[in-house]
């Protein structure tokens, strides 16, 4: 569209032959505003076909009998983004009232009184031979712009080599965004937001997107800056331009909003790129994990493969991760695990994957202090991940550390176990280890022998059965209970019903089992059944 590379500013008006002579009396902060096109201003509903950028002229003849009247549109006028007002004096108002030229002051709206000789069709054939002039210009610019940007991508140089090209050209730091909310930034945009990857300054920087021009606070300094959004077919990308070494210019803000494709482009190119990369990671761990890598000849040669680095020394050990539900399914996780190898987390001795719709964690470590703070790093990060709007909680189910990095498996199967556990017996600690499993890790080890089945028939096949005939509820209430602590209130809550329904369901199960609820034995058999059953049935 023409009118969107338009730039003529008010402040060289008066360079317009027949506008000189022309006397600005108020508005000076707002000569710099881009023209775009001129306005006869002789009707006095002239609000209603005001445009953005526009210079209105006057003879003031709407204005005749009332003067003063200009003062009450002006702020309507400033709300549309009217460029300047030029009113012509002596022939229908003999001077500007003072009213007026202050409320022009107060909206920052240039208001030139214009000589009483003042051709109108003069000065708007010559204002828009001006302001075509200047759109030549900078489409030239643009033109110039996009053929460099398109050459240096089509060489194959990549993101940083395109935002160095575009840090030169617009002398101004550039940051881009992807889908994904990765950054990246150009040079002079490393040196002026010098934070970690992970850090809080950038997640606010992600958070604060917004397009058009805005401000941004980067730590003392209040920051102008534009934001230009690409949506397509290929991926999603924002480009933040900050107004840092020098004003923002028409023609830079521009040049974002014509290589929004290009970019765009570029990013579903790396996109492709890093899916396939990740498929042979997620392979390599996940084999690696289900001790299907026979010797470390194999494993090492697969890692250095894959871009795994298995640092000499280290012990092993493998975390699960149990979440609290939320919603999106598995994007959420996939989001997190190239969140982590985006962050080079393999380089510290951290791989995450993906097994059986969970987040399985192997961390390489020399000491118990440093598999603490690779823990800590992980949950800090996982906290700070945009994958989903609720809040998260999370758990890690840690394996015993083994130093031999065949044993791996081993270790995956033991936090397999201890997240399966978790989750059955509603275990919700932050960091659950295999200790801490208490009597749950001697009855998940319990074989289906004839004994536990004979013990789980007596005492929840016929719940189950008179469940199923009655279409009641005994069983779920009884795990609800037990869940709560055995408390009545809080089941009713859960479970939606009524106090004395709920005490009426445990008693008619007791009574059905013959087992007495006041006698502590009865009460930890039907508690130990229940959660055996739990378990076989995950």
């Amino acid at each position: 569209m023409i009118n969107d590379t338009l730039s003529f500013s008010c402040r060289n008006l008066l360079l317009i032959p027949h506008l000189q002579g022309s006397v600005i009396l108020a508005g000076h902060k707002g000569m710099g505003r881009s023209v775009t096109r001129v306005n006869v201003m002789e009707v006095p509903d002239v609000i209603d076909y005001v445009r953005e950028g526009e210079f209105l002229i006057t003879s003031g003849f709407p204005f005749r009998d009332r003067p003063e009247q200009l003062a009450e549109i002006i702020p309507e006028l400033a709300e549309r983004g009217v460029a300047a007002i030029g009113i012509k004096t002596k022939r229908y108002i003999e001077r500007i009232p003072e009213t007026v030229i202050r409320k022009a002051d107060e909206f920052d709206i240039p208001l030139i009184e214009l000589p009483v000789r003042t051709s109108f069709s003069d000065v708007v054939r010559e204002v828009m031979e001006n302001v075509l002039v200047q759109e030549a210009r900078q489409l030239s610019l643009l033109q110039f712009r996009y053929q460099k940007l398109s050459q240096k991508l089509l060489q194959g140089s990549g993101i940083d080599d395109f935002l160095s090209e575009l840090d030169d050209m617009l002398l101004n730091p550039v940051v881009l965004m992807d889908g994904s909310d990765q950054l990246y930034f150009s040079p002079s945009a490393k040196e002026a937001l010098p934070w970690p990857e992970d850090s809080p300054e950038r997640i606010r920087l992600v958070h604060d997107i917004q397009l058009g021009v805005n401000y941004m606070l980067l730590g003392e300094r209040r920051i102008r800056v534009y934001i230009s959004k690409e949506t397509g077919r290929n991926a999603d990308c924002s480009m933040l331009l900050l107004e840092w070494n020098q004003a923002l210019a028409d023609a830079d803000m521009l040049t974002l909003d014509r290589i929004g494709a290009l970019v765009s482009l570029e990013l579903a190119n790396v996109h492709v790129r890093r899916e396939v990369e990740s498929k042979y990671v997620d392979q390599f761990l996940q084999d690696w994990l289900n001790g299907r890598i026979m010797t470390r000849q194999d494993l090492h040669a697969r890692a250095e493969a894959c871009g795994c680095w298995i640092p000499e020394g280290s012990k092993f050990c493998v975390a699960y991760l149990k979440r609290s539900e939320c919603k999106g399914g598995e994007k959420p996780l996939l989001q997190a695990i190239q969140h982590f190898r985006r962050l080079g987390s393999g380089r510290e001795g951290i791989y995450a994957t993906l097994l059986g719709g969970c987040i399985v964690l192997l961390l390489a470590h020399d000491s118990p202090d440093h598999l603490g703070r690779q823990l800590e790093k992980c949950r800090y990060r996982l906290e700070t991940i945009r994958s989903t709007e609720e809040k998260v909680d999370f758990s890690f189910c840690m394996s015993d550390s083994e130093e031999n990095p065949m044993r791996v498996g081993l270790q995956c199967e033991q936090a397999r176990k201890i997240h399966t556990i978790s989750v059955v017996c509603d275990i919700s600690d932050s960091l659950i280890s295999y200790n801490q499993l208490g009597i749950y890790q001697l009855l998940y080890l319990l074989p289906d022998s004839e004994p536990v089945t004979e013990f789980l028939d007596r005492l929840v096949k016929p719940l189950l059965e008179y469940d199923n005939k009655h279409n009641t509820l005994l069983f779920k209430t009884l795990q609800c209970y037990i869940c709560h602590n055995e408390n009545v209130k809080l089941t009713a809550e859960a479970l939606f019903a009524h106090y004395n329904t709920v005490l009426y369901r445990i008693e008619r199960a007791y009574s059905l089992l013959e087992l007495d609820p006041e006698r502590v034995n009865d009460r930890l058999q039907l508690y130990i059944a229940i959660k055996l059953y739990e378990m076989r049935d995950s």
